[in-house]
This record gives structure tokens, C-alpha cells and sequence, in this order.
């Protein structure tokens, strides 16, 4: 699933190839099942989505006083 995410994010295989220096031939079959995914190749997926994740705009949460009540308790 990271993998697949990553590809997203690079905008497509060769790519994150060239992110992973990892043939296109290789990550296809990662993809497929065909092949196992290397550990190292996982993490620097991981990373990828890490870094990505850190720029993308914080979303604001809702206060917890801000909820459905807006009385006191019985």
C-alpha cells in the first residue's frame, strides 16, 4: 500500500524510480506481488510519504468545547 501511494505521489512509476533508484521493471513487480519489496526500498517509501505529509497544510480541529453539547451536564 505505501508503494502504490508513493507512485501516486511521485505522479507515476518512473518517477519513483528514479526517487528509489529502482527500475520501473522492478517496481512493477514489487506491485504485482511478483517480487517481495525490499526493506530499504519500503522505508525510503515511507520516507517519501513522511516528508510529503509534513508539507501539506495543517488542517484545523475542531475545539472539544466546540461539540454537539452547549449546556452543563445533567
Amino acid at each position: 500500500m505505501a508503494l502504490r501511494r508513493a507512485v501516486q505521489l511521485c505522479n507515476g512509476l518512473e518517477a519513483l524510480g528514479d526517487a528509489l533508484m529502482v527500475s520501473t521493471d522492478a517496481l512493477e513487480r514489487m506491485l504485482s506481488g511478483e517480487d517481495e519489496v525490499p526493506h530499504a526500498v519500503f522505508t525510503q517509501a515511507v520516507g517519501l510519504l513522511l516528508e510529503a505529509t509534513r508539507s501539506l497544510p495543517k488542517r484545523s480541529t475542531p475545539d472539544s468545547n466546540e461539540s454537539g453539547r452547549k449546556g452543563p451536564r445533567h
